[in-house]
């Protein structure tokens, strides 16, 4: 077999196993809560750092609540070197990591890896991570909407939210909008900036949207009339943690 039947060989069985994954995602999203065997990407609360399985992630490091990475992990084993949140809790950034891209490295060829997107939730790219206790237990799952991807998929990320309350049931929300702070204002004529709970037995999920500009960003600048793509706040956090993690 030729290179070249090689990398169509196994790209094409990638996509074909994107396929059937994306069939499974869409069966669980079918399912009650309690009967999904994750949450995210393969996660679930409860599950022990020591025994977590470390293929399909990557880029392990010390998560900045749900911001940026920091130092660098091995694996999820090495928790204990991230500094405990107020709540106790060690934060562990992940990225799930990308078939093409592990084909690209395969054949040292990048041009496979075009269509990486990164780890994404609905199409939208986020910061994913997942908080440990002192014993290396799971408690919390963390991901945010990436406030580093570009504007075209930052407008749309307070979205997300609509994604989460549907997969865990649009019904049994308790939400609230949250009013406009000082210098806080429409973007197109709309404002949204909400918080939504939602407990299940042994766990508890909460969604926090944005969309609005925050004071001082303008799509015109006042003074030069220069146009400011991205001057605007969009974004979804959502946590899902288990009844032994006190809210934040």
């Amino acid at each position: 077999m030729t290179i070249a039947a090689a990398k169509r060989y196994l790209l094409n069985t990638a996509i074909l196993g994107a396929t059937v994954l994306m069939g499974s995602v869409a069966l669980a999203q079918n399912l009650p809560v309690d009967d999904r065997k994750t949450d995210l990407h393969g996660l679930r609360l409860g599950m022990e750092a020591e025994e977590m399985d470390t293929r399909g992630y990557g880029e392990f490091a010390c998560g900045s609540n749900g911001n940026a990475p920091r130092a660098q992990l091995v694996d999820w084993t090495e928790f204990k070197k991230c500094r405990p949140e107020p709540n106790g809790l060690h934060e562990v950034y992940v990225r799930v990591d990308d078939k093409y891209e592990f084909l690209a490295k395969a054949f040292d060829d990048p041009t496979i890896a075009t269509n990486r997107r990164g780890t994404t939730v609905a199409g939208h790219p986020i910061i994913l991570s997942v908080l440990f206790d002192k014993d290396g237990i799971g408690r919390m799952i963390r991901f945010v909407t990436d406030p580093r991807a570009d504007v075209a998929a930052r407008r749309v990320a307070h979205l997300m939210r609509m994604t989460v309350t549907n997969q865990y049931g649009p019904r049994g929300w308790d939400c609230k909008d949250i009013p406009p702070q000082e210098g806080e204002t429409p973007v197109g004529g709309v404002f949204h900036h909400s918080f939504c709970t939602k407990k299940f037995v042994g766990k508890t999920i909460t969604v926090l949207a944005k969309f609005f500009r925050k004071q001082g960003q303008f799509d015109l600048d006042p003074v030069t009339k220069q146009y400011h793509a991205g001057y605007f706040e969009s974004s979804t956090r959502v946590e899902i943690f288990d009844d032994t993690v006190k809210p934040q």
